[in-house]
């Protein structure tokens, strides 16, 4: 399951971009301001650095004309022999103006990349089989689906435990996670592993996915399950191809992939998170269109 991946908004990687470089680094701390915006931010000064400057001066030039009225009445009363008061006081209001200004900005510019992420990203609604439910994460899902990462996923999937903590830190705090659904249980609620949908190379007909169960849940066929109808239901969204990239390794997804009618379309080295470089195999499966009679 080589398309499970870190999911922080505003770096967007492709499969051949390696990965690992996405998650260094990145810590989710402050619900308020988490430092994916200041990422996003980041993200759009390097870019599009002319327009971003642009976008930042023109929050200060909105926010500095009233911080300039408040700086001429204030200092208007000031005796004019108070002149560090008065140096001071306009100090006080550029440093403020450019630190309020800078947060709108960011904050402004992550929630348009947020938009843009999802719009890419969260193209599929809540998906339902006999069994399992898969839909979108919230703030609840963390505690549970921690107990899904296990070393053996953390393996499988080339994870750090790094990784594994920077997604739970995000689904618990209610920030972005391009592309995660979790996978829970319908007889009983529980989260038992998680799925991803990216997009490919070929945004408009192509979607890439991976997945994972948890160690007290495997054996059951709920992978086989819960791939068959998230296939289904990316092709129901009007994409023509689901691409699964897995190691040579790894005969569990190979099963799968033959069991739902994934065909080999590639193979070659793959990335990992952790650093690693392993040989790879790329399933391909198709929509069948089938001709009106």
């Amino acid at each position: 399951m080589l398309q499970v991946r870190c999911f922080l908004l505003g770096i967007y990687a492709e499969r051949n971009i390696r990965i690992r470089d996405e998650c260094d680094g990145i810590e989710y701390r402050s619900r308020m301001f988490p430092t994916w915006r200041i990422a996003s931010a980041k993200a759009a000064f390097q870019r599009w650095p002319r327009r971003a400057t642009l976008g930042l001066a023109g929050w200060i030039a909105v926010l500095g004309f009233p911080a300039a009225v408040i700086g001429v009445a204030v200092t208007a009363g000031l005796p004019s022999a108070a002149n560090e008061l008065i140096v001071g006081v306009w100090l006080l209001l550029v440093v403020a103006t450019v630190l309020v200004a800078g947060w709108i900005w960011v904050w402004r510019v992550s929630e348009l990349a947020h938009m843009e992420t999802s719009a890419r990203y969260d193209v599929l609604r809540d998906i339902e089989t006999s069994r399992l439910t898969l839909r979108r994460p919230v703030p609840k899902d963390a505690i549970s689906l921690e107990a899904t990462i296990d070393d053996a996923m953390l393996a499988s999937n080339g994870w750090t435990e790094r990784n594994g903590r920077a997604l739970i830190k995000a689904v618990g705090g209610g920030h972005p996670t391009p592309g995660l659904l979790v996978i829970e249980s319908r007889s009983d609620a529980t989260v038992i592993g998680g799925a991803t949908v990216h997009p490919t190379g070929d945004e408009t007909s192509s979607r890439s996915i991976g997945w994972w169960i948890g160690a007290s849940h495997r054996g059951a066929g709920y992978a086989s399950e819960a791939v068959a109808a998230l296939v289904d239901a990316i092709h129901h969204a009007g994409y023509t191809s689901v691409e699964i990239g897995t190691n040579e390794s790894n005969l569990a997804v190979q099963r799968i992939c033959n069991k739902i009618g994934a065909t080999v379309m590639d193979r070659r080295p793959q990335p990992l998170p952790n650093g690693s470089t392993v040989p790879a195999i790329w399933f391909e499966h198709r929509r069948v269109i089938t001709e009106p009679t």
